[in-house]
C-alpha cells in the first residue's frame, strides 16, 4: 500500500516530454511529478542496483569502482529500438550527486556506445508533490535516423516514462 505524500497529487504524472535532434546530438527534456518525498525520490533514483525494476530497458546496471577522483560511478545497458531496428547500448557513467535535489551523470565515451552524454536530474519538493525536471543531451556513436528516430525515440519514451515514474513513486514510498 502506498501512503499518501501530499493531499493534492495522487499518482506520478508526466506533464511534460519533449525530444528533439540538432546536428547529430539527440536532446529529451522531461518533467514528472511523483507523491513522494524530495529525498525518498531522491534515493530510488541513485538507485541503479534497481534500474532493472523501475525500466525494462536498463539491464546490467550496478555501480562500479568510483573514478580516480573518487566519484561514483555506474555500468548499464540499455536496450531501444527504432522500427525493427534494435540495439544495446552500453554506457559508464560518472556521477555527480548534491542530495536531496540534483543528479549528474556523465558518459564515459571510451566506456560507453554514445561519443557524448549527458544527463541532469532537478529533484524539488512542491505543493503538488516532488518534481523531477530531467533532461539527456546525447550522441550515439552509431548512426540514428534523422526524422523517424526522434519519432520513435519520443514513442518509445513516451510509453516508458510514465510506467517508471510510477514505480520510482513506489520505490519511493
Amino acid at each position: 500500500m502506498l501512503a499518501c505524500f501530499s493531499g493534492i497529487a495522487t499518482a506520478a504524472e508526466l506533464r511534460v516530454l519533449e525530444v528533439r535532434k540538432q546536428g547529430g546530438r539527440i536532446y529529451v527534456d522531461a518533467e514528472i511529478t511523483i507523491d513522494a518525498p524530495e529525498h525518498r525520490v531522491f534515493d530510488a533514483l541513485i538507485d541503479y542496483n534497481s534500474f532493472g525494476r523501475w525500466s525494462r530497458r536498463f539491464s546490467n546496471s550496478s555501480y562500479i569502482e568510483p573514478d580516480a577522483d573518487g566519484r561514483p560511478r555506474v555500468q548499464n545497458d540499455v536496450k531501444g529500438c527504432v522500427l525493427f531496428f534494435c540495439k544495446t547500448i552500453k554506457r559508464v557513467l560518472t556521477l555527480t550527486m548534491e542530495k536531496p535535489g540534483y543528479i549528474k551523470a556523465v558518459s564515459d565515451p571510451e566506456l560507453s556506445d554514445v561519443n557524448y552524454g549527458v544527463e541532469e536530474w532537478f529533484i524539488e519538493e512542491t505543493e503538488e508533490g516532488t518534481q523531477v525536471v530531467y533532461s539527456y543531451e546525447v550522441e550515439f556513436d552509431f548512426w540514428v535516423p534523422p526524422v523517424v528516430g526522434v519519432w520513435a525515440l519520443k514513442r518509445a519514451l513516451k510509453k516508458d516514462a510514465l510506467t517508471s515514474a510510477k514505480r520510482i513513486e513506489e520505490m519511493a514510498n
